[in-house]
């Protein structure tokens, strides 16, 4: 009797306190074929945390890119929750070669994807790459993610003018809980976030560096803060956001292999409260 009034106690405050939500960003790069089944296990490993992970760059140019986040998928099947994902169509650009895939995976048992992941059509003549859209439903509430990748310095669009494309879309669109993801390849402080900022939306980063460099030298080695999480909520709360940097303090040794090993980049993690 009292085990059952136990339970039915903790049941209760974990509905008087709510449930929490974790969603990952990470720009893996090149993520396809290339990588062995050591990699995707560390990916994994940095992942089986999250509740939704977005990528970006995952290889488009051959099968190898869906065949990686499948393993990716499989691999966290197996760290003690259940997983699906789904992957775009490759995104539009005038050289095949940077035609990328964005990815999603999410547990099952957190999140229930409503409507098919695709790509925002609408802006592929305002992008290098366009975006992709992915809706949730998690308990009541409906959250969208969008997940995107930037050219790097491409004069034909340049970053800044992508940005402020996106942010008309999404302020003409009728998405409720948005989450903006992804590689900016632009600081959160550049004047292109601006009219974002103007419209409601939040970030999750204030400068700190997300990429990392090709060597460490006394101790240094991230590079440029250009990743970032942008939010506008209505139904749930921010509670949080950091970058997850897995690299080994004080051990310059670690970054080259788990740079090639990872990706050039960190994820960024946020929290929300439901």
């Amino acid at each position: 009797m009292k085990v059952k009034l136990l339970l039915i106690g903790i049941l209760f405050i974990n509905q008087l306190l709510g449930q929490e939500l974790s969603i990952a960003s990470w720009n893996l790069k090149d993520f396809g074929k290339s990588r062995d089944d050591t990699e995707i296990k560390l990916i994994a490993q940095e992942l089986r945390n999250a509740d939704i992970v977005a990528i970006q760059e995952v290889v488009a140019k051959h099968p190898g890119g869906v065949q990686a986040v499948a393993r990716l998928a499989n691999q966290l099947n197996r760290m003690g929750a259940n997983w699906d994902y789904a992957y775009t169509d490759p995104t539009g650009d005038i050289s095949p070669h940077k035609k990328e895939r964005y990815a999603f995976l999410w547990k099952t048992s957190k999140a229930n994807i409503i409507k098919r992941v695709q790509l925002i059509k609408e802006l592929d003549q305002a992008v290098c790459r366009e975006p992709a859209i992915a809706e949730f439903m998690i308990k009541d509430h409906k959250i969208a993610i969008l997940n995107y990748h930037a050219c790097t310095h491409n004069k034909s669009y340049p970053e800044r003018e992508e940005i402020q494309s996106i942010t008309q879309w999404l302020n003409k669109s009728n998405l409720v809980n948005v989450i903006w993801c992804g590689d900016m390849n632009l600081k959160i402080d550049d004047i292109a976030f601006e009219s974002a900022f103007e419209i409601g939306y939040s970030s999750v980063l204030n400068g700190q560096k997300t990429s990392l460099k090709m060597k460490c030298i006394e101790g240094d080695y991230l590079s440029r803060a250009e990743d970032n999480v942008l939010y506008k909520l209505s139904t749930v709360d921010y509670i949080e956001g950091v970058v997850q940097d897995y690299i080994s303090k004080g051990d310059c040794n670690d970054v080259t292999w788990q740079r090639n090993s990872y990706s050039d980049h960190l994820p960024v993690l946020l929290k929300l409260a439901l």
